[in-house]
């Protein structure tokens, strides 16, 4: 599965490999290929939706991802990131490492990979 998201760019929004791994590429806070502005919670919340929406092409669900990169703009509202991507994870959260990044007009970007249920090989 390869889906592009951004027409002329070297780009692909995910990625599976040996028929299991779902590799999804760092994802922005984008709806209908608009900018969303707003504070880190709205924003976190936009990127989580397309990772949700990448996942359910791919047969996976947050409850598969096992590893996610995060990047804030904006270190000092990592606790409302944590809220509400934890809101999104519940109590299974995947392994995560979290840094500082100077992002291009926005507050959030997360990439993750996921693995798909047994018996779903793509």
């Amino acid at each position: 599965m390869r889906h592009e998201a951004v027409p002329g760019r070297p780009y692909a929004a995910a990625v599976v490999a040996e028929g299991r791994f779902v590799f999804v590429s760092g994802q922005i806070p984008v709806r209908d290929g608009r900018l969303i502005a707003g504070t880190m919670r709205e924003q976190t919340r936009a990127v989580m939706d397309n990772i949700v929406a990448i996942l359910d092409s791919a047969g996976a669900t947050l409850g598969d991802v096992v590893r996610c990169g995060v990047f804030l703009g904006d270190l000092t509202a990592i606790s409302e990131f944590n809220e509400e991507y934890a809101s999104r994870f519940g109590s299974r959260l995947p392994a995560r490492t979290t840094v500082g990044a100077d992002l291009p007009g926005y507050l959030v970007e997360i990439d993750c990979i996921a693995l798909l249920p047994a018996g779903t090989r793509r």
